[in-house]
């Protein structure tokens, strides 16, 4: 590998057999490699040396634990591109890595093409971010330049301390090949999220292609995902390349993965195994780098329960979860997007629109069970029946209830305490924290992370309430 011997890699790992195993690996690539046995000895040889990339065990039976190591280490080689290895299946960590500034995660056991393949990612990530540093020059953006150094989509904006949470951590993850499975009610904007991601990452220069599985028959998915022979079945006139060979290196969007029937979810679940798929009617193995972002409207651990989601295909397209949440629980992102939407609707018409004070009142207090696309919705009718470029109620073609202001029964039921004789306001704050914490639980189905979105806390956080309140990590 070019240039691999000034490349200066260390490995950090408690175990004697996982050190010498990637020292070897490594250096038969040509990298100098370091090894340390914990955080302690790691951070002494960082004071004498600069090592652009580091893969260090997240669980060491040591002093300093992996959350701690990692900061300290972001903080003393901010330049280092940090790979993190976690335990099997761990997703909870690899997300909390991430978040923190890893650039990637491997998971135990791993195989040798995997680890190999995300270090020269990070020896050529480290490479150019020298070479930007020497030369003083910055990136080509791949992103517009009002959304630089932001969390911000161009078909999306956010406001509520959940979505810029959610976005940011897309922005982490983007730059990795990890498969992402975005989870959310219908019109949150599932599909704009996954094309932020994509346009993100080291791919958005290749093809990008979303793909509805609910809208395709099921006889006919597999063709439009996989290809077909010439003659493979009726109809099959010449050979047919699917999705996932013209998309290359580029990036697949599934949505609605949930409809997907039992035999597409083995023949998915075994092209995201061997990374090889057949086209329909053919026997040719065609290797796919493909990048898999899914989204599903359906709680699939439900759906494995009722034996409907295999559940080997769920971990593979659950490595990291971002969860989006309806768009009523996050009302300060209501009235920036109803104004974007605005905007693109006037410059599409060729007039100035604007909105009524009546709509303005009816935006903040609508529960929008459509999310999103509703909202779309509402302001296109809006100006397609405006008079004078003044968006009304009047203006809509359908009936809405009659708004009514969400914190209303909220105040009522949690603030209008009764006060004729002593009250104990620690127990009262306390009642209302844990039954919000309860809450916001049982509606992530007790998924942690999902949860401290919902409820804009970290991680560390939440255990301490849970532990506080005597909040029981389970379905009661």
């Amino acid at each position: 590998m070019e240039n691999s011997d000034k490349i200066k890699i260390l490995v950090i790992d408690d175990e004697l057999s996982m050190r010498q195993f990637l020292q070897i690996l490594l250096k038969k690539d040509g990298y100098d490699v370091t090894t340390a046995e914990n955080g302690e000895i790691a951070l002494n040889k960082l004071k004498n040396e600069k090592f652009p990339v580091i893969l260090m065990d997240y669980n060491m039976p040591e002093a300093i634990d992996g959350i701690d190591l990692l900061n300290e280490m972001l903080h003393r080689s901010p330049k280092s591109q940090i790979i993190v290895i976690t335990a099997y299946a761990s997703t909870e960590q690899a997300i909390k890595a991430i978040e923190l500034g890893a650039v990637d995660y491997v998971s135990k056991p791993f195989n040798v093409a995997e680890i190999r393949d995300i270090v020269k990612k990070c020896v050529t990530a480290a490479a150019q971010l020298q070479s930007k540093s020497e030369n003083t020059k910055t990136a080509a953006p791949k992103i517009p330049a009002e959304q630089q150094n932001s969390t911000q989509s161009p078909d999306f904006i956010v406001r509520s301390p959940q979505m810029q949470k959610i976005f940011e951590l897309a922005k982490r993850i983007a730059p990795t090949d990890s498969t992402v499975l975005i989870t959310g009610d219908s019109g949150t904007g599932k599909e704009v999220l996954a094309s932020f991601i994509h346009k993100n990452s080291g791919r958005s220069n290749m093809p990008w292609y979303p793909i509805n599985c609910g809208a395709i028959p099921e006889n006919l998915l597999e063709s439009e995902l996989f290809g077909h022979e010439k003659g493979s079945f009726t109809g099959a006139y010449q050979t047919k390349k699917g999705y996932f060979e013209v998309a290359g290196n580029g990036t697949l969007f599934l949505d609605e993965i949930g409809e997907l029937g039992e035999t597409m979810q083995v023949k998915l679940l075994r092209v995201l195994q061997e990374r090889v798929f057949t086209r329909v009617g053919g026997t040719e193995k065609i290797p796919t780098g493909v990048r898999l972002i899914a989204a599903t409207n359906k709680n699939l651990k439900e759906e494995i329960k009722k034996g409907k989601f295999r559940e080997d295909l769920y971990f593979r397209l659950n490595v990291i979860e971002l969860y989006i949440p309806p768009l009523a629980e996050r009302r300060e992102d209501i009235m920036p997007l109803a104004e974007m939407f605005l905007k693109q609707f006037s410059e599409k018409a060729g007039t100035e629109f604007k909105f009524s004070n009546e709509i303005l009142e009816f935006l903040k207090t609508y529960t929008f069970p459509g999310n999103v696309r509703e909202l779309k919705n509402i302001v296109e009718r809006g100006t397609i029946f405006a008079t004078d470029g003044l968006v009304t109620l009047t203006n809509f073609d359908r009936n809405y209830p009659e708004p009514k202001p969400l914190n209303q029964q909220t105040q009522t039921n949690l603030f209008e305490v009764d006060l004729s004789h002593n009250v104990d306001l620690d127990e009262i704050l306390a009642g209302i924290e844990k039954n919000y914490i309860i809450k916001a639980l049982k509606k992530t189905n007790y998924n942690r992370h999902d949860t401290c979105v919902l409820l804009n806390l970290t991680e560390r956080m939440l255990r301490y309430r849970m532990s506080k309140l005597g909040i029981r990590d389970e379905k009661e």
